[in-house]
């Protein structure tokens, strides 16, 4: 029997990974409609600066083991020891400093965030080591590997969170800090198994330096990319305060959060599958441009139930003050989804360079914007900021995706047409008929996912039927 084609193998870990996606997104939406706006912000907070510190410990060098066309174990081995060391390093400095960092991050409750940080620090040393094992499994294009290994990790966090809720329901904002950790060490156990490698007892400098190029330009682009991301939890926690954060969090999981880990599953599928065709841009600009498509028809809809939804959504999550946030970050999330296939183009080309000098840009943007015309508008003028520079970011972004695999920018729009039709199209049947449904928060949203369904079906079927029929033939191989 014939092995699955590249492509059907990155259909299937696609849908792998994201259906992980959906399962820690339903836990994390259910547990924060039972957890105190303050404390999740407070949570919030401390999660963002320990998964930067995350990256930090990766160092790049699972990419640059992807990346780089011919490695060799000795590769491997000393990546695997240098990110193993480097991560307890870190974790051990920053547990050792989390209870003096407390009183000048730590907002209204320094003792909530010292705690909160020294215990999901824990996480970085493993999250640095599975990036080698990943490496592995990406370099054999064995994506449903990596994707039950998602699973797993999904799962390893929603049992947890389980688990402690009914034994320890008195831990509150701990039950998601120590359910992270239980997350990284499910994803490291799954990976390990799945590679079926230990690495040997081999660490030489020469190895490091081939894979340092590339892996420092990535850790530095994706840091800086990170921070951007994230740039609204680093104004509004210590000018805002914990509440304002809470409440932004909120909107920011129902949004940019699953079209994050979506990007990150993608990531994880197109780079190794770009990487091998790299140097063939006929086949890059229609891998790119499927990818884009398939995007958009995937988060397009889904937004727009969120967009005109918005009231019965919090209303069920008892948080409706993040009404005004929820709506502009749906919005900004509809621009960054066009945009999101950018960074993989840029990695699988190897010019980790232009990711780095792009970021930089983005900060440079964003940090005035946010304090001198977000803040002094509250939360509402923080989302407002990121709607706004988001549509820039992407029309320039594009343009520097475009010069890289020769894309001529009418033949990038008229492939986008379709797919965005079929959002525009869902968007217009629930606003029209949004009006018309009755019944508490439950029962219209209820109501508002079937016919969001049944409108979704019929603009794929009238519009981008082909593309579908395609995916569908991939997935089955």
């Amino acid at each position: 029997m014939n092995a699955p084609s590249l492509a059907t193998r990155a259909v299937r870990g696609f849908l792998w990974n994201g259906s992980a996606s959906l399962v820690q997104l339903a836990t994390i939406v259910a547990l924060y409609a039972m957890l105190d706006v303050e404390q999740l912000g407070s949570f919030e907070w401390g999660l963002s600066l320990v998964m930067l510190l995350a990256i930090i410990g990766d160092l790049g060098l699972g990419a640059a083991l992807v990346q780089r066309p011919n490695v060799a174990d000795t590769h491997f081995d000393t990546a695997f020891w240098t990110n193993i060391v480097w991560g307890l390093l870190l974790t051990i400095v920053v547990g050792l400093c989390a209870p003096a960092l407390s009183g000048v991050l730590g907002g209204e409750d320094p003792i909530l965030f010292a705690g909160v940080v020294s215990t999901l620090c824990w996480l970085v040393p493993f999250a640095s080591v599975s990036a080698v094992f990943r490496a592995r499994l990406q370099r054999e294009l064995n994506f449903p590997a990596v994707a039950v290994s998602e699973v797993v990790s999904s799962f390893s966090f929603a049992l947890t969170v389980v688990v402690f809720l009914w034994a320890r329901p008195d831990w509150g904002v701990y039950v998601p800090v120590v359910a992270s950790v239980f997350r990284e060490v499910g994803l490291l156990g799954s990976l390990w198994y799945s590679t079926r490698w230990l690495p040997g007892r081999r660490w030489r400098v020469a190895a490091l330096r081939d894979l340092l190029g590339f892996a420092l330009n990535f850790t530095g682009a994706r840091s800086v990319a990170y921070f951007n991301t994230k740039i609204a939890h680093f104004f509004i926690f210590p000018l805002l305060g914990s509440s304002a954060l809470g409440y932004y969090a909120i909107a920011e999981r129902l949004t940019l959060t699953p079209l994050t880990r979506l990007a990150t599953t993608i990531n994880r599928v197109s780079f190794p599958a770009f990487s091998t065709i790299q140097d063939d841009d006929a086949l890059l600009r229609k891998g790119y441009m499927q990818s884009v498509q398939s995007l958009l028809i995937s988060m397009g809809p889904l937004l727009a139930g969120v967009f005109v939804f918005a009231p019965e959504i919090l209303s069920l999550l008892g948080k409706e003050p993040a009404r005004s946030a929820l709506l502009l970050l749906a919005l900004a999330t509809l621009f960054k989804v066009v945009g999101t296939m950018v960074g993989s183009m840029f990695m699988a080309k190897g010019r980790t360079d232009w990711s780095l000098y792009w970021s930089l840009f983005s900060v440079g943007v964003l940090v005035p914007s946010m304090y001198f015309i977000g803040i002094p508008y509250g939360l509402v003028g923080v989302t407002g900021v990121i709607a706004i520079s988001s549509l820039l970011f992407l029309a320039l972004s594009q343009q520097l995706a475009n010069r890289l695999i020769a894309l001529p920018f009418f033949d990038y729009v008229k492939h986008l047409l379709r797919p965005a039709l079929v959002a525009l199209f869902v968007f217009a049947v629930l606003w029209l008929t949004r009006p018309l449904l009755y019944g508490g928060s439950y029962i219209v949203l209820l109501q508002g996912v079937i016919l969001g369904g049944f409108a979704t079906l019929f603009a794929l079927r009238l519009l981008v039927w082909e593309l579908c029929a395609r995916h569908w033939r991939r997935l089955r191989g």
